[in-house]
């Protein structure tokens, strides 16, 4: 085979793999996001619905109804840890969104990088 082709076919194929990697990169972060925004929807379901029972639990304290403070508190807690977790995801998500990611390869690379440290391409 003439070595001029065969440097061309060389190079078809590790440019093949390098957007295979890519593509497949690009799907995990998008999966990745997808879920982190499914928990958030969630959570925020599971806050309200805890909120409608500590609304009854209100309710019932101002008809005069015996309650159990202990669950109370308990639902209370429950929310707070929910709301926390949900600041979590978002602090992740905003930290995802900051990142630079490398045009060429689609590595992620530091904010302060002027080149990309696996390409070797020039940032921005």
């Amino acid at each position: 085979m003439d070595e001029r082709v065969k440097e061309l076919l060389d190079k078809a194929k590790l440019t093949a793999t390098a957007a295979a990697e890519m593509a497949a990169e690009t799907g995990t972060r998008l999966v990745g996001r997808t879920r982190r925004s499914l928990k958030v929807l969630d959570l925020n379901n599971e806050i309200e619905i805890l909120m409608r029972e500590i609304g009854r639990t209100v309710y019932l304290t101002h008809t005069g109804t015996e309650t159990d403070e202990e669950a109370l508190q308990a639902k209370l807690e429950a929310i707070d840890e929910k709301y926390a977790e949900i600041a979590k995801i978002k602090a992740q998500q905003e930290a995802q969104r900051a990142a630079l990611i490398c045009p060429v390869c689609g590595k992620p690379c530091d904010k302060t990088d002027l080149y990309c440290r696996v390409c070797g391409e020039k940032l921005q």
